[in-house]
């Protein structure tokens, strides 16, 4: 279930930084190498960890080898070297993950506060609402003219 909502998340996160523009920033790259680095270790985890259940398996049909033991303890060992290297990987992408974050919401604040006010601040009331001198608002129409008039 867990794994579920990891990998959710990393694809939500992916298709964010699809959709980002074509320079990414120094968060977004982050995400991009601890991303890489998680995946890669996360596949020599379950490598190592199918060759261990291999050497399980192995075991069982040939109790009596001593060798087979004695593989088992360092398979073992670097099992549990890898699951402690992919969890510091995941900690250090879910950090980057969260900087990132944190750097598009003060991107949107930013966005927010430059913002142009529709209104010109020059003029008051209905004047104050156009953009340009000759512009017509919603409602008010155009005088016609009599023909030969200019």
């Amino acid at each position: 279930m867990r794994r579920s909502v990891y990998l959710s998340l990393i694809l939500f996160g992916v298709f964010q930084l699809v959709g980002c523009a074509s320079h990414p920033s120094p968060q977004q790259t982050m995400v991009d190498d601890r991303y890489m680095v998680y995946k890669e270790m996360y596949k020599a985890y379950s490598e190592a960890e199918k060759d261990y259940l291999n050497l399980l398996f192995n075991i069982e049909r040939m109790p009596e080898e001593e060798e087979l033991w004695m593989i088992k303890r360092d398979r073992m060992l670097e099992l549990m070297q890898l699951k402690e290297l992919m969890l510091n990987a995941r900690t250090e992408l879910d950090q980057a993950m969260q900087e990132w974050e944190r750097h598009m919401v003060d991107l949107q604040a930013e966005q927010k506060k430059a913002q142009v006010k529709p209104y010109n601040p020059n003029f008051t009331g209905k004047d104050g609402m156009r953009t340009s001198p000759g512009q017509l608002l919603p409602g008010e129409v155009k005088p016609k003219q009599k023909y030969g008039e200019l």
